[in-house]
């Protein structure tokens, strides 16, 4: 004989065996499984709600206004590279140690500043274009201007389940 141990070759047999019956198993699942059912247009994405006192627009309407807000952000590219440039210097500024508190004020004022240059060559940009807009495309433009929106918290979801929720802006916090 071969010399291999009486129980090497039931053993092996039985390894076997079982690959062979979690491979069937698996295959067989991957086919008799029901398709996930297919999303409508629309369905999975988040429901835009219009904001209260806002015009009704067409959808080519939103087109155009989508177009022009594209151009001013395009052309503030330099602007936003700058803002980028002041914040991580304030970053800088805020982890250094020893902490100097007026070298952080200085960096807090120059991304201020950068952000001032920021929304005004947008806001420019946007205005350049903004009288070939119908009266309800330019009340959508001056929303989208108007900065954060009121609850604009519910748009980034807790990552952290157990940790309390934020207290209501209006009101004393909880006890």
């Amino acid at each position: 004989m071969s010399g291999l141990p009486n129980w090497l070759a039931p053993a092996a047999l039985g390894v076997s065996l079982l690959v062979n019956l979690a491979l069937g198993g698996y295959v067989a699942g991957q086919h008799l499984r029901s398709e996930p059912p297919k999303l409508q247009r629309g369905e999975g994405r988040p429901v835009f709600e219009r904001p209260e006192g806002i015009p009704e627009i067409s959808r080519d309407d939103r087109r155009e206004v989508r177009a022009l807000m594209r151009r001013g952000f395009e052309s503030s590219q330099a602007e936003l590279a700058a803002r980028r440039e002041a914040e991580k210097r304030f970053a800088e500024v805020l982890a250094a140690d020893p902490f100097d508190r007026a070298a952080a004020e200085v960096a807090l004022r120059e991304l201020r500043d950068a952000d001032v240059m920021l929304r005004d060559r947008i806001g420019l940009e946007v205005l350049g274009g903004i009288s070939e807009l119908s009266p309800e495309q330019r009340a959508w433009v001056a929303w989208i201007l108007s900065g954060p929106k009121e609850n604009n918290h519910r748009k980034h979801k807790n990552k952290d389940k157990d940790s309390p929720a934020p207290p209501p802006e209006d009101g004393p916090p909880p006890r």
